[in-house]
């Protein structure tokens, strides 16, 4: 069985869980969220899935572990976990790029991506699958995997919006054992981050010999249905409007997901708001704002982003991160 996965890369906070939820209520298509995080943290600390429950309470993991594996043994996590660290990492980006012939650990790691993959795809009957790992070097390992359609979504937003939303205290509603926050970033660092994975996913685009396509979040919570076709049309999967949940007036309705990790909105079912946050052009401080303006300046009108954007307020609604629903 050879099964079409759609990979959503990039740098975090950039809206791709929106991305996600929307693409993964398509006609055909189902979401997994960020399965890089499967075997190192959601399920040794046994995470909360999209859909509300523990990751080992989950009938539709615990099927997907069954048919791809017999089971989410301790053995499959750390031959996963392993084989992420071992083949996966930025470091191995340029060779992935230049089409090395592929390590051990490499060939382990892509059968198995390949087995769930194919498992998730059969569970959910979908005939696509959306993961949402993001990493550039675990994109194009994947790229190879055998019996997989890989496809590459680049998601980008505007890196002084990433940066302002990485600065905030957010709480990580993962863990099944009391109350964490998500981790924070500071204004230089996210900056940094953001140009380099955008330069890895350039890269991917023009040398990594997979079909790349890339949506802006401004683009798509403008208009969530015609950013979608345009952005599936381009990667060779295209979606209709007909496949699309119905988005009025900023608001789509979207059922439970079983999407691992990733930020709150994957919670969020119901009446889901889609409209852009530009809180950061009124609330971020003019020191950090300037920093990453300047740190990111050659890319910025390569994406079509001004240096000078400001805000109204009619665009100024919440967080996409903190994706807001009504049940």
């Amino acid at each position: 069985m050879r099964v079409t996965t759609v990979y959503l890369g990039g740098f975090g906070r950039s809206g791709s869980t929106l991305v996600e939820r929307m693409l993964g209520a398509a006609t055909g298509w189902v979401n997994i969220g960020e399965l890089v995080d499967l075997a190192r943290s959601v399920a040794p600390a046994d995470e909360r899935c999209g859909c509300g429950q523990a990751f080992s309470s989950c009938p539709f993991w615990t099927a997907v572990g069954e048919t791809a594996f017999g089971g989410w043994t301790p053995q499959v996590l750390a031959r996963l976990s392993g084989g992420q660290r071992a083949a996966a990492r930025q470091r191995h980006l340029p060779g992935l790029l230049a089409g090395r012939s592929p390590s051990g650990p490499l060939a382990e790691l892509r059968a198995d991506y390949a087995r769930i993959y194919r498992a998730a795809a059969e569970v959910s009957g979908a005939s696509v699958v959306v993961d949402a790992s993001k990493g550039p070097a675990l994109g194009m390992a994947l790229a190879g995997a055998p019996g997989v359609d890989l496809r590459v979504l680049n998601v980008v937003r505007d890196p002084r919006a990433v940066a302002w939303s990485w600065q905030r205290h957010v709480e990580r509603p993962h863990a099944t054992g009391g109350t964490e926050e998500m981790w924070r970033i500071a204004a230089h660092r996210s900056a940094a981050q953001w140009s380099a994975l955008q330069l890895e996913m350039t890269a991917i685009a023009t040398l990594g010999r997979v079909p790349s396509a890339r949506l802006r979040y401004e683009d798509f919570v403008a208009d969530p249905t015609a950013a979608l076709v345009a952005a599936t049309g381009a990667l060779g999967v295209p979606l209709t409007a007909a496949d699309l949940p119905v988005v009025e007036a900023g608001r789509t309705v979207l059922g439970p997901s079983h999407g691992l990790s990733g930020n709150p909105g994957r919670f969020s079912s119901g009446s889901v708001e889609l409209r852009r946050d530009d809180r950061w052009t009124t609330q971020m401080p003019t020191r950090d704002r300037a920093v990453v303006t300047a740190l990111t300046l050659p890319l910025l009108a390569a994406y079509g982003y001004s240096a000078t954007t400001r805000a109204t307020a009619a665009t100024t609604t919440s967080d996409p991160h903190e994706a807001r629903s009504t049940r």
